[in-house]
């Protein structure tokens, strides 16, 4: 992990295979103002934001942020 970026490698087996696969992935987990901001840079405006999955208000100890976003008006 380096900061908001998480880069992982999985390894999965499929039937018939001798060896397993390799699967390098990375993940930006960004926080909620610079998440704000991407929305914007893409046209987007967050209209709702949450949490948690039961709609629980965000906070700085929340497990996620759930966004509800719209396109801004042209």
């Amino acid at each position: 992990m380096d900061g908001e970026i998480v880069s992982f490698t999985s390894a999965f087996t499929t039937p018939g295979e001798r060896a397993p696969r390799h699967s390098d992935g990375t993940l930006r987990f960004p926080g909620a103002d610079r998440l704000g901001a991407f929305l914007a840079e893409a046209g987007l405006v967050g209209e709702e934001r949450y949490g948690d999955r039961d709609r629980a208000p965000l906070t700085d100890a929340s497990p996620e942020i759930i966004t509800i976003a719209r396109r801004t008006p042209a």
